[in-house]
Order: structure tokens, then C-alpha cells, then sequence
């Protein structure tokens, strides 16, 4: 049963939970995303300097408000500490995306039971977990940490986007660390940005809240791309390749193509995007949308493909990472 009742705004929620979900939000709220936003820490020095609607110090009787120490376990029990505060700001959306980065403790211990409340309480609830896998350099602690957190956030939230920062680390390692992790920030606050655009702004082409629902629903393990280039099927290699996932399109259930380019754009130009992944990666279920968009000066695309198979994933977490 869909969470949107016919003729109704859909409402989208995103939560930030620990230092990395955190500063997403400023990225969030620096591209004027129409969503509300949720910043959720353990650690009260941070949290001062983030922009979001709600702000929660979570746990404050088990961390004193100086962090989870990378400790799960730690992290768990802060937000079990105040999941009704939390449960109270996120309320009741139509879809819910809980963001954070594994490997430390408040989002690695922390993601799944925020997931899990909402499952239990509301249902009807589209539930994405957005989040990255930490570098393998980082040391095995904080690798255990992730695929604790990641195994948990995999049973309790229907589609669950993975970046893996040793992609990211082979695609733009060479530039300097503060721009990398603002790429990395960018990227996710674009997607979201993107997702949100699909419901609020008006479109050529629209996705339904249904098309959406039968992407995301129950599907598992997702790989997103963002891509920009000259032509729309350049925009679309160009996202495909910007996945931080070793994901292979192929054998993806279905996907969802969101195209936004300028109004001189073709059909026949502006179906080359969905053309690549029905006739070159041979998908049956793609859901595509089209939007004007006159600030663009070429065609940018968002990709999502869900039910995918990832073989880092599966190695790591000793399980098929699909559903």
C-alpha cells in the first residue's frame, strides 16, 4: 500500500546521524534542498556547528555529550536513550532517509534502531539508509564497526545506498582531503536534492510516488550516480560511472533515471538515458523523469538502481547483500 495518499504533498525527512550524516545536512541546507532535516549526535561540539531544522544532542546521560568513542554499542544506547525525542521530531513522512558515515560509533550503532523504531511504529514509511563504508586503511576496527552497523541497517530499512570510500579514494584520492569529503558530501546532498525535486518541482516527465515505491520498496542493496556532460547519454555514462559501489548495473531489479536539462532538449535525446539501461544493460523495470531546467548548462542525471549485488559487500558481510 502506498504512503501517499492520492493528491496528497509528499513528505520527505532526512536524518544525519554522527559527524558524517551531520555534515551532510549543511551541504543539504547550502543547496536549498526542500526537505526537512534531522541532525542527530553524540557529540555536542559538533552538532553546534551544523544548520539543520532539529538538532538532537542524543545520550547525553551515556557520553556526557563528548562523542561514542567509535564504540557502537555506546552509540546504540544514546539513541535508544531518546528514540521518543527522536521519534518525535521525525513524525510520520511519506519517506524517510537516515544518513550517515559507518566505521565510528554513533552511526554505526545508531542508524539501524532509528530504522527499526520507524518500521515498527509506522510502516507505510519508505525507509532509504544512505550511507558509506569506511577506507580500508582505516584499520579493521572501524571496517568491523561498518559491517555491524551495515548487516543491521540492511534488515530494517527497505533500500540501503552504499558508498564505498575506497572507490571514492581511487576516483579522486589525488585532491586535496577537505575537497574529497566535500565531494563525497556533495554527492550525497545532490542525490537527496534530486530525490526530493522528483515530488516538489514540476516536470515534463513525472515519476508518480507509486514509480518511486516500486523502486525503493523492499529492494535492498542501491547504487546511485549523479552525472553531468554535453548530451544526455554523456550524462548518463558519466553517472553510471561516478557509482562508489562495485555494483553491476545488469543485474539490478530496476532503476530510476532523472534527467534535468534545458528546454531545447529532444525526445529522441532525451530518451538516450533510459535507452542506455534498457537496450546496453537489458533492464526491464526503468522509471525515468524529466525536468526543465533553465540554470543548467547541460543535461545532469541521477541514477538509481535497486536489488543490486555488491561482491566487496558480500565478501565483508559473509551474505548475499541483496534481498
Amino acid at each position: 500500500m502506498s504512503g501517499a495518499p492520492e493528491g496528497a504533498r509528499v513528505t520527505m525527512t532526512v536524518v544525519g546521524v554522527g559527524g558524517a550524516g551531520c555534515n551532510t545536512l549543511n551541504r543539504l541546507k547550502e543547496v536549498g534542498a526542500p526537505v526537512k532535516t534531522i541532525a542527530i549526535h553524540t557529540e555536542a561540539n559538533h552538532l553546534k556547528a551544523i544548520k539543520s531544522d532539529v538538532k538532537l544532542l542524543v545520550g547525553e546521560t551515556v557520553t556526557g555529550g563528548f562523542g561514542s568513542g567509535g564504540n557502537p554499542n555506546v552509540g546504540e544506547r544514546a539513541i535508544m536513550a531518546d528514540l521518543d525525542r527522536i521519534m518525535a521530531a521525525i513524525g510520520r513522512p511519506n519517506v524517510l532517509i537516515v544518513t550517515g558515515g559507518l566505521g565510528g560509533g554513533t552511526a554505526s550503532g545508531g542508524v539501524a534502531p532509528i530504522l527499526s523504531a520507524v518500521r515498527d511504529r509506522f510502516p507505510d514509511v519508505i525507509r532509504i539508509a544512505l550511507v558509506s563504508f569506511p577506507f580500508s586503511w582505516e584499520g579493521l576496527g572501524k571496517v568491523n564497526n561498518a559491517r555491524y552497523g551495515l548487516s543491521r541497517i540492511m534488515g530494517v530499512a527497505d533500500l540501503t545506498i552504499v558508498n564505498l570510500n575506497d572507490i571514492l579514494s581511487r576516483k579522486i584520492g589525488y585532491i586535496q582531503v577537505q575537497y574529497a569529503f566535500k565531494y563525497a558530501d556533495s554527492l550525497l546532498a545532490a542525490v537527496i536534492s534530486d530525490l526530493a525535486n522528483l515530488f516538489y518541482m514540476p516536470h515534463v516527465v513525472s515519476i508518480s510516488f507509486a514509480d518511486f515505491e516500486a523502486v525503493v520498496r523492499e529492494a535492498g542493496l542501491g547504487a546511485v550516480g549523479l552525472g553531468v556532460g554535453g548530451r544526455v547519454a554523456d550524462a548518463a555514462k558519466t553517472a553510471l560511472g561516478n557509482i562508489l559501489l562495485d555494483a553491476e548495473i545488469k543485474e539490478a531489479d530496476s532503476a530510476l533515471v532523472y534527467l534535468q536539462a534545458t528546454p531545447n532538449t529532444s525526445l529522441e535525446e532525451a530518451g538516450s538515458a533510459t535507452k542506455l539501461l534498457t537496450e546496453d544493460y537489458l533492464l526491464e523495470r526503468v522509471y525515468w523523469g524529466f525536468r526543465i531546467a533553465e540554470d543548467l548548462n547541460e543535461p545532469r542525471i541521477t541514477v538509481i538502481a535497486s536489488g543490486v549485488r555488491s561482491p566487496t559487500l558480500e565478501g565483508l558481510l559473509g551474505i548475499s547483500a541483496t534481498r
